[in-house]
């Protein structure tokens, strides 16, 4: 009957599952059957005592009444097997979870098609921004071309507070720990590895195959320091952690994760704090950015309950599930390894302060093919060294690599402090 209320379970009462259960408690559309926690005796700022509260997250799965098991536990363990098990019993997937979709989606997606059950996962990228809906039927009729985002609040905040306040790295990730916005460990968040889950899950959906997510390359923010950040704003350029996605130079897609040098003139540059953006380039529509709040406990329980609400609206329909299976091809896309991509780059050097040495840069530089399009150098340090930063033209990492280790021998080199890449 159309008046039937949807039945739901719920794994996982944090941050994101208080907020789902705010949204969903007074909901005449909806029933909650049963919660899963970790710990039942633990005080939380929603009030379950109305609810029917278990530690045992797989007889969440297993409870016959329920039709949609809300995930919002995180993490692989127990989650993929609640979801495993849920899927096996006939029940419908929404989550939350950035880490199992990117790692195990392929398995579940093919899972849930052959129980003719649906997995939703708005939530798993950008918090309250609908991207992947866009990305998976907003964009339809576009051959995507490039997915480029900012997608982890707290490294867009961390650099965010260098630039403004001119901050060293420690002091600015102290900040964001003061202020709840990055983790007592934030290793996930400032090595990229938050990112490359969520990039993952969007390359995807634009090129219809999944990648594995170890073969990302990662190159973290930390070693990146105010002067970085005032040099590249001399140049033209904003500092940020950048996911990018698009078609390789054959049948290859170019993936990975690291902090680049964005354009002044360009949509992500301006995206500021824990805020997230997500550029995406497609064949009909041209450029567009989605850009809002991309964590946080509404936001976030936004996303999870609008697929809910999705799922209760077309669940009683026949054959609705394969409308919402994601397109994705059975075997994980070939990535390019990073000594093949191409890009601009932003280098910093501590040399010996001598005659020449700018002389001897330009030389390794020119032995392997690289173009140089400016060089500048920033004071004489206490210990004699001298600061150079130079950025290159558009050319293959590998020569660029090559030349570094040239340099590398070099004995006026003391450090070569810093590798960025440049967006073109």
């Amino acid at each position: 009957m159309a008046s039937e209320k949807t039945r739901l379970g719920i794994v996982g009462v944090g941050t994101v599952g208080t907020g789902v259960i705010q949204l969903l408690e007074d909901d005449p559309r909806f029933e909650i059957c049963r919660i899963a926690v970790k710990d039942a005796t633990r005080s939380r700022e929603v009030d379950l005592s109305r609810f029917e509260v278990t530690t045992d997250a797989l007889s969440v799965a297993t409870d016959p009444r329920i039709d949609i098991l809300v995930e919002v536990a995180g993490g692989i363990n127990p989650a993929l097997e609640v979801v495993r098990q849920a899927i096996s019993c006939g029940k419908h997937i929404v989550t939350a979870n950035k880490e199992m979709i990117a790692k195990h989606g392929p398995e579940l997606f093919a899972l849930a098609a052959e129980r003719q059950v649906t997995i939703l996962f708005e939530a798993a990228v950008g918090g309250g921004i609908p991207l992947i809906s866009t990305l998976q039927r907003g964009l339809l009729a576009n051959r995507i071309s490039r997915v480029a985002g900012i997608v982890n609040g707290t490294t867009n905040y961390i650099l965010t507070r260098m630039e403004r306040e001119h901050l060293g790295f420690g002091q600015a990730l102290t900040e964001a720990q003061a202020a709840g916005y990055a983790e007592a460990d934030p290793t996930d968040d400032v090595e990229g590895r938050d990112v490359a889950y969520k990039i993952a899950i969007l390359s995807s959906l634009a090129f219809q195959s999944s990648v594995e997510v170890e073969e990302i390359y990662r190159q973290g923010i930390t070693r990146i320091t105010d002067l970085d950040i005032r040099l590249s704003a001399e140049f033209g350029y904003r500092i940020k952690m950048i996911g990018l996605a698009q078609p390789g130079d054959d049948t290859r897609l170019d993936v990975r994760v690291h902090p680049t040098l964005i354009p002044l003139g360009h949509p992500l540059a301006g995206v500021d704090g824990v805020n997230n953006a997500i550029f995406i380039k497609g064949s009909a529509v041209g450029e567009i950015m989605l850009f809002g709040p991309g964590a946080g406990r509404l936001p976030t329980a936004s996303a999870v309950v609008g697929d809910i609400i999705n799922l209760a609206s077309a669940i009683r329909l026949p054959d609705f599930a394969s409308y919402f299976q994601p397109t994705i091809a059975p075997h994980a896309a070939r990535i390019l390894p990073i000594d093949e991509t191409e890009n601009g780059y932003y280098i910093r050097f501590q040399t010996m302060d001598v005659p020449g040495v700018i002389g001897s840069l330009g030389t390794a530089f020119g032995n392997h093919g690289v173009s140089l399009h400016s060089v500048t150098q920033k004071g004489v340090a206490a210990d004699g060294s001298a600061t150079i930063i130079l950025l290159t033209h558009r050319v293959r990492e590998r020569q660029v690599q090559a030349a570094l280790e040239e340099i590398r021998q070099q004995a006026t080199t003391r450090e070569i402090g810093v590798v960025l890449r440049v967006l073109i």
